[in-house]
């Protein structure tokens, strides 16, 4: 028998990510079959070999988990023995949804939720957590995991995981399409190349967005649009082509009558409504006027919500403007589908 001299062995690419993250945040990955997922306090995190993992895990996805424990125990985690947590009762089990949640939303933005889930008995809540794991409610984890997702977006823990994050949601794009329906690769999601997860709607192109509008070129140049969704930064908006496959931000087009179910303008989507000294509805409408400290003339918004805003957005009550035959010129101006109109609806929660 032909007897080689093997000097490489093969190592597991997204494994390798994942344990080059956990080494540039401090944390040196051991891995026992002792426990399934120990720290000690002291840049030790020491792992089950594969052996122990269920058919749907992976080292990769046993870091993360860990490292968004981290985010949840705050900067201190670093010095606490699992992270400061006892698993001999539930006396931390809202920390545990915490760390849920902070790691659905660090993954979903990659296509990564399904692949990057949390393992074993704490699925049922992983599986019914909203596609906004950040979004106010009731359950005590959430603002816990605001706090971490936070801290998630500062140093050194953003440049690490959005390059780790980024990294493997590039291996799941090649990946993805070689791999079979039972492949736990097969649940990740493709992005568009701006970012942003395609839409699941078949159809759905660039050109029909809301967010698109026409570059401004030459006539003999290609038509392309510019994506404001992406971008709010009008001087700095990236290009995409009319029939490019639309990311899941994918809007309708406004027109006039579709007002009446929004309002975003009116209500909370801006925070003032100033009119100029010299606007008729001064004169008109005094009573709706108000004079602030600086001098100007505004309507007031309580709550957010023009006073002369009537309705509340449903079929039978559509979103009015009580003087919209008189109404201001900042609001005349106001351009239907234009970049204020789709900003005031992201703001209201219309938008994503």
């Amino acid at each position: 028998m032909f007897d080689r001299s093997i000097s490489r062995h093969y190592e597991d690419p997204i494994d390798m990510i994942w344990v080059q993250a956990a080494k540039d945040l401090g944390i040196e990955i051991v891995r026992s079959p002792d426990a399934f997922a120990t720290y000690d306090g002291k840049g030790t995190l020491t792992i089950a070999e594969a052996s122990y993992f269920d058919a749907d895990d992976c080292l990769a996805q046993m870091i993360f988990h860990e490292l968004c424990h981290w985010l949840v125990a705050g900067r201190r985690g670093l010095h606490l023995a699992d992270w400061g947590l006892s698993n001999l009762d539930d006396r931390d089990l809202t920390l545990e949804y915490a760390t849920h949640r902070v790691q659905a939303a660090l993954s979903t933005p990659y296509g990564l939720r399904d692949f990057m889930a949390v393992t074993t008995d704490w699925r049922p809540y992983w599986d019914a957590l909203p596609p906004d794991p950040l979004k106010d409610g009731d359950d005590p984890a959430i603002a816990i995991a605001q706090s971490a997702a936070h801290l998630a977006r500062l140093s050194p823990f953003d440049s690490v995981l959005t390059r780790a994050l980024q990294a493997t949601a590039t291996i799941a794009d090649v990946v993805r399409n070689v791999s079979d329906g039972s492949s736990l690769w097969n649940v990740t999601h493709a992005r568009h190349r701006l970012g942003s997860l395609l839409t699941n709607s078949e159809g759905l192109q660039c050109g029909t967005c809301a967010w698109a509008v026409p570059r401004e070129q030459d006539a003999s140049a290609t038509p392309s649009l510019t994506c404001r969704q992406h971008n709010l930064d009008e001087k700095n908006l990236p290009t995409v082509a009319p029939t490019e496959q639309a990311c899941e931000r994918w809007e309708k087009r406004f027109a006039l009558e579709d007002c009446g179910s929004c309002g975003a303008c009116c209500r909370q989507g801006f925070d003032l409504l100033t009119v100029a000294a010299e606007d008729p509805f001064i004169n008109l409408h005094p009573e709706l006027i108000q004079i602030r400290d600086s001098g100007e003339f505004c309507v007031p918004r309580p709550n957010g919500v023009c006073i002369a805003l009537h309705g509340d957005g449903d079929a039978t009550h559509p979103y009015r403007c009580g003087h919209y035959d008189t109404r201001p010129q900042n609001c005349s101006d106001f351009e239907v589908g234009g970049i204020a109109c789709l900003l005031a609806r992201r703001r209201v929660g219309l938008s994503r």
